[in-house]
């Protein structure tokens, strides 16, 4: 049985998935590196790099104006993965920060994170790729990720095998 926890990074994770198989039908395979940036206007969203703006800020969105400001002073890892982010807090249908509770900005951030990781690293094209390539630092080049980025969705993955394994081994007992 899911915690909670587990059901709403579940669905981070089949939303971002969904949205890629919706993208790659309407645009041709996706491969690595995924084309953040073609999926954002895929999505109706113009990206804008932001060179006056202070480094604590990674990101800015106008939904009405369909516009995703990038700080494009952060390392370009970092900026695809703040695009990501911006993605995954519409596709969540997230509320502004400004309506929201400090604990509510935490859980959509982690929810952001979670379905950003997807959209940038998605499961079924990276077991693909790891089977072939043990290097993370080979895997997060060919993804155009970080090397923490990848470490992180690799451990999450292999979590999440091990924890399928066990409760596949209980169910039979």
């Amino acid at each position: 049985m899911m915690r909670p926890v587990e059901k709403r990074t579940h669905l981070c994770i089949r939303i971002a998935q969904g949205t890629l198989q919706s993208f790659s039908r309407q645009e041709g395979q996706v491969k690595p590196p995924i084309p953040i940036e073609e999926l954002a206007a895929w999505l109706g969203f113009q990206v804008v790099p932001l060179s006056n703006v202070e480094d604590a800020c990674s990101a800015l969105v106008s939904i009405r104006d369909k516009l995703i400001g990038i700080n494009g002073r952060h390392h370009p890892h970092r900026q695809r993965f703040s695009l990501g982010h911006e993605l995954a807090h519409i596709l969540l249908k997230h509320p502004p920060e400004a309506l929201c509770s400090r604990k509510e900005i935490a859980l959509y951030n982690a929810e952001a994170d979670e379905c950003a990781a997807e959209l940038l690293m998605p499961q079924d094209i990276l077991r693909h790729w790891f089977s072939s390539s043990r290097s993370i630092g080979e895997l997060a080049r060919l993804f155009d990720v970080s090397k923490e980025a990848m470490t992180r969705k690799i451990a999450q993955l292999e979590s999440r095998l091990y924890h399928q394994t066990i409760t596949q081994s209980t169910d039979k007992q």
